[in-house]
């Protein structure tokens, strides 16, 4: 019997294939499903391989004689119950409370204390941990502010130098002075130099971040009114667009409707243009009140909008528009309440194949109709 088919006529059963569901919620369950969670999980899982090999090679110095088992085993369960313990506290979610939900900084300082105790366990093999020191100060680089990074290196610099002459006076044969001095100039010109790179990135970092925030910042602006937050006449000619092919690839149907404030220009005139600014504003609250969360309420330019009503005919979109008139009749404008705004609109139904721009023109065409009628209607294409 064929192996592939062993299942029956066309049906291939591929192991392969199989494999990364249960990779998938292995991983899952291990790393969370939140992303930015697992972002975090994933440093921390990196912090705690490095951990563990620093145990295989505190296993090899007990075995070849440089350290006490004692010690030694008593320093990989602290090492490892710190950073598992933040993985846990990540994991379930409880740093999420916390400013730094990452625990970078908590996990840099436990790690750096559990350097200087490496440091004196192993003994004749006590130079391995510098590189593992300055490995853990790199992890500082891609979680913590510049003044942290100064903080944490004074730290590092002063508790090693604290261990350094402990260990040189309680234990001179082991830790020579002269070479515990040699050492500490060592860390005292290695940590430093790290910092200035950590606070160098970090800074970097931040005007990136700071970059993004200001792009973001022009994006919306080019596509938002300013005085409204509306999107703008560019933004809805790109909505308009969307909705033009969508309908012609699907036959949804999609209704235009040209809004304008009846005699605004008075209001400007005997209120002035604070008050015809408010009532824009006002006037933008209420009507996107009226309309459904899936229709765009846009401003035209002016005293001029543009609804996109989207899955909708002729019929069902005018009596929308309607709501809006209705709900603009009945607005009050609290800071000019001798103010009593009305509305005239045009509605048009998008005709598959025609432009977006025809669509408007056509609703534009009714709404000078609404306002030869006497204004505060609503005219259909």
């Amino acid at each position: 019997m064929d192996a592939g088919n062993a299942y029956g006529p066309g049906r291939t059963i591929n192991v392969k294939d199989a494999m990364p569901g249960s990779l998938k919620r292995v991983g899952d369950w291990l790393f969370s499903e939140d992303p930015r969670r697992r972002i975090r999980l994933a440093q921390t899982g990196l912090a705690l391989s490095l951990v563990m090999v620093c145990c295989g090679a505190m296993a090899y110095a007990v075995g070849a004689g440089f350290a006490r088992a004692i010690p030694a085993a008593l320093w990989a369960v602290a090492s490892i119950g710190g950073i598992g313990g933040a993985f846990v506290a990540i994991r379930a979610g409880w740093s999420q409370r916390l400013g730094d939900p990452s625990l970078t900084l908590p996990q840099i300082v436990w790690s750096v204390a559990c350097c200087a105790a490496g440091y004196v366990i192993t003994g004749p093999m006590r130079g391995a941990v510098f590189p593992i020191l300055m490995v853990v100060l790199m992890f500082g680089m891609f979680g913590l502010r510049a003044d942290q990074v100064r903080y944490v290196s004074a730290y590092a610099v002063l508790l090693f130098s604290v261990t350094m002459s402990l260990a040189a006076w309680l234990d001179p044969h082991t830790f020579p002075p002269l070479v515990e001095l040699g050492h500490f100039i060592m860390i005292a010109a290695m940590v430093p130099t790290v910092s200035v790179l950590s606070g160098r990135l970090a800074w970097l970092r931040q005007q990136r971040r700071d970059l993004a925030s200001a792009l973001e910042r022009l994006r919306d602006l080019a596509r938002h009114d300013e005085l409204t937050a509306l999107p703008n006449r560019r933004h809805m000619l790109e909505l308009i667009d969307n909705a033009q092919e969508r309908a012609a690839r699907t036959g949804v149907p999609f209704c235009l409707a040209v809004i304008d404030i009846d005699h605004f220009k008075l209001v400007n005139d005997d209120h002035g243009h604070a008050a015809g600014d408010e009532v824009l504003r006002v006037f933008s609250r209420e009507a996107l009140a009226a309309v459904r969360t899936i229709d765009v309420l846009g401003r035209w330019g002016g005293e001029e909008f543009v609804l996109l009503m989207s899955n909708v005919n002729l019929q069902l979109a005018r009596q929308a528009v309607e709501r809006v008139r209705l709900q603009i009749e009945s607005m009050l404008v609290a800071e000019c309440p001798a103010v009593h705004i009305t509305l005239s609109a045009g509605v048009a139904e998008h005709i598959i194949g025609e432009p977006g721009t025809a669509t408007l023109q056509r609703a534009d065409g009714a709404l000078y109709r609404a306002k030869e009628q006497g204004r505060n209607r609503v005219a259909c294409a």
